[in-house]
């Protein structure tokens, strides 16, 4: 059976569930009447503009027109197809899925929790715990803008520099895991660090080789396209292109399984354009081709998916 989705029933179970997602973005909405307000999410203003009706399960900011049901708003929130939306909604809620959503990147993904959780060489089920509440971050530092985001990019993928903590001093970049939880930040030193000091930090007890960077914005898209860092991923996402970062350069068997059970039928290696880049495509190429339609794209040396004008990587993409 092919996968398919019924938008009509995820719409009448999670329309009254509105104010959740709502609370699930950190936005505070007050009661009036039988409507939330709020300021609205998409766009700059002092006023609040947006109105949700649960009883409706729909949505209207009466200052930039954006409008639609709670597909429309989680699809606008994380700039992702509708289809993708509705994945993330019923893996976040857990709602009717025997009725709504027959996605192979949910069932999958719960089928290796499943699998991890039963199998004898493991005494518990294998996950990173989700976090709460989240970090307190500045996204206004130049040396985003300095990376080329824009500031849309910047509040999607909620980075932002980090004066408290144990990243402090860092830029901390959030990640998700194939439910949409946030699990994890990892702090980026903002430039090149001095001596000894590792350019990425990762919190005690958070496993890499359980996630891939950006999953849950993609799952369920036909093509995905495999990158070693955050900034890789966050750059082709930002063009319009499903990426998910290793955030290293080994693929482990957890995250196979994620990309297999993601939907997608094809699967493009852009891994960075030096001597370990290099490597890790080919081992990475070796270990999924047996399973799914795979290639690896090469990059020029000494480059990488973010440093690429947009042109260059979508020429990439094209070939073959």
């Amino acid at each position: 059976m092919k996968d398919w989705i019924d938008f009509r029933v995820l719409k009448h179970a999670l329309g009254a569930r509105f104010g959740e997602v709502l609370a699930r973005y950190g936005l505070a909405f007050e009661v009036r009447g039988n409507d939330l307000v709020g300021l609205c999410p998409f766009h700059e203003e002092r006023n609040p503009s947006c109105r949700v009706n649960p009883a409706r399960g729909h949505f209207r900011c009466f200052g930039c027109g954006a409008r639609g049901s709670v597909l429309d708003f989680v699809a606008k929130k994380e700039t992702v197809p509708i289809k993708q939306a509705a994945v993330l909604l019923v893996a976040w809620f857990g709602v009717g899925e025997g009725d709504v959503v027959r996605a192979r990147g949910v069932a999958a993904a719960r089928r290796s929790d499943a699998d991890d959780a039963g199998s004898p060489h493991s005494n518990a089920r294998e996950e990173n715990l989700p976090l709460a509440p989240p970090l307190r971050l500045d996204p206004a530092l130049p040396y985003l803008a300095a990376r080329g985001l824009s500031a849309e990019t910047i509040s999607v993928f909620g980075l932002g520099y980090c004066a408290d903590g144990e990243l402090r001093g860092r830029i901390a970049i959030p990640i998700h895991d194939h439910a949409g939880r946030l699990v994890a930040y990892a702090g980026r030193y903002p430039g090149e660090p001095p001596g000894r000091i590792p350019r990425y930090r990762f919190p005690k007890g958070f496993r890499k080789s359980l996630a891939l960077f950006n999953f849950h914005r993609v799952a369920g898209a036909r093509h995905l396209v495999l990158v070693e860092g955050f900034f890789g991923a966050i750059r082709l996402h930002s063009l319009g292109i499903p990426a998910v970062a290793v955030m290293g350069s080994s693929l482990s068997a957890q995250q196979e399984e994620l990309l297999l059970g993601s939907g997608a039928e094809r699967i493009t290696i852009l891994m960075d354009g030096d001597d370990s880049g290099r490597r890790a495509a080919r081992e990475i190429s070796e270990q999924l081709i047996r399973r799914i339609h795979v290639r690896a794209a090469d990059l020029p040396p000494g480059a990488q998916p973010d440093t690429l004008p947009e042109e260059a990587v979508r020429r990439l993409l094209r070939c073959g």
